[in-house]
């Protein structure tokens, strides 16, 4: 599990599910919002999974497959801010359910996630433009390319939060049951997919100068200020400050499973000595996520002994702040009862693969405050290959359940000395 999606270690993608806006409207028609907090999901490798649907890609020398988990009536954004620390500049291109979210256009064939620039002709009619990239028999202007890149980005805003309209406009991406309100299931129809695709393109040669990530610029005490405090940019919460400036917490830290925002106020004086201060506080689902400390009876711990390849979970997935008794109840109930036991590797081909329970489109929001920048460079500047992708296979939450259920691949621990006499 990890929150930061990566392939080459360097080309990374992270993705948020913040809750989606709602739209709102003035004297002059719908208003423009600033953009969602921050709010990055849990992604799971989908070669570790076995339980996952045949369909899904799989991840190669180039290539890194994912799934993530998303619910109706939630937004989405991907972050590429990572890679303005690449030694290369990156041009990114993105397929949203089979469709490219810059320009519409349907991404197969020799079109599937192929850097495209648009400066003299329509790519669909092969007219020349006229002013601003105007075609006047689609009857909109184009924009410059169908990708996003850190040479035109201004710098850590490299992120994307829905579909570009003609006018420039964004619309916010939102998960929704309604085929008819998908982008791509009005666009292409049964040719859509229910995955995100992305694929990352170097320039030909290495950058002047690479900025160091925030790690580097907090171990080097080389950090940004705001009113004479220290933005602590080594924390992941901050590493794209400048897309929702109204989540920032100021030197928060979080564990690697936390997402949002955070606040342990509301677990003091509880009466429960061995409860933990909450993991995180969950702006998506309004709730607090809980670790106990469970008191397993002498048979779970039997099993525990006798299973080592099993992982112990003791997470409470509901808000008891107001009800200490009934925190008490459960942490003296037994291991499974508090939490649950799960294989962490069952057997190959022990395990069916599933289908998912619900397909969840990807329609266009609310409008949000967002720029697609033209890129100033030529299509010459890139490499003519992508050097990496990364797939993204979403599905409901009750299907991601479904799979992690289902356990994690066994790899073998000592690799190739496994049954080999070892040790001091």
């Amino acid at each position: 599990m990890t929150q930061v999606m990566a392939v080459k270690k360097d080309l990374k993608c992270t993705f948020n599910m913040p809750k989606k806006l709602s739209s709102r409207f003035n004297e002059n028609g719908e208003a423009v919002q600033s953009l969602p907090p921050y709010s990055p999901t849990d992604a799971y490798p989908v070669d570790e999974y076995e339980a996952c649907p045949t369909n899904w890609m799989h991840g190669s020398d180039i290539a890194s497959s994912y799934f993530v988990g998303v619910e109706e009536d939630h937004a989405m954004w991907l972050d590429f801010n990572e890679c303005c620390y690449h030694t290369h500049d990156v041009a990114v291109v993105i397929s949203i359910q089979g469709i490219n979210p810059i320009t519409g256009q349907k991404m197969v064939a020799e079109k599937a996630l192929k850097l495209e620039q648009y400066h003299k002709k329509c790519p669909i009619h092969g007219t020349k433009f006229q002013q601003d990239r105007f075609c006047k028999k689609c009857g909109f202007k184009w924009p410059g390319q169908n990708y996003l890149a850190t040479t035109g980005t201004p710098d850590m805003m490299l992120w994307l939060d829905g579909f570009r309209a003609p006018d420039g406009k964004v619309r916010q991406y939102i998960f929704t049951e309604d085929k008819m309100r998908g982008v791509a299931a009005q666009k292409i129809g049964k040719d859509r997919v229910f995955a995100i695709g992305i694929a990352y393109y170097l320039s030909n040669h290495k950058k002047p100068y690479v900025p160091q990530c925030p790690e580097q610029r907090s171990n080097n005490d080389n950090g940004l200020y705001s009113g004479g405090i220290k933005l602590d940019l080594a924390k992941p919460m901050f590493f794209s400050p400048l897309h929702s400036s109204q989540s920032w917490v100021m030197g928060s830290s979080r564990s690697s499973s936390s997402t949002s925002c955070y606040n342990t106020n509301n677990v003091e004086n509880l009466g429960i000595d061995d409860m933990q201060k909450p993991d995180i506080v969950d702006s998506r689902y309004d709730r607090t996520v809980y670790q106990l400390s469970p008191q397993l009876t002498p048979e779970d711990q039997a099993y525990l002994d006798a299973n080592p390849n099993v992982e112990r979970f003791y997470t409470l997935n509901e808000d008891v702040t107001n009800n200490p008794k009934l925190m008490a109840q459960l942490r003296v109930e037994k291991g499974p009862s508090v939490g649950k036991l799960r294989s962490n590797g069952a057997k190959k081909g022990s395990v069916k693969p599933i289908t998912p329970v619900k397909q969840l489109e990807i329609g266009a929001g609310a409008l949000v405050r967002q720029d697609v920048y033209d890129d100033p460079k030529m299509i010459s500047y890139w490499e003519k290959k992508p050097a990496g992708m990364i797939y993204i296979n979403y599905c409901d939450e009750e299907t991601k359940k479904k799979i992690l259920d289902g356990g994690r691949r066994a790899d073998q621990k000592d690799g190739f000395m496994q049954d080999l006499k070892v040790g001091g």
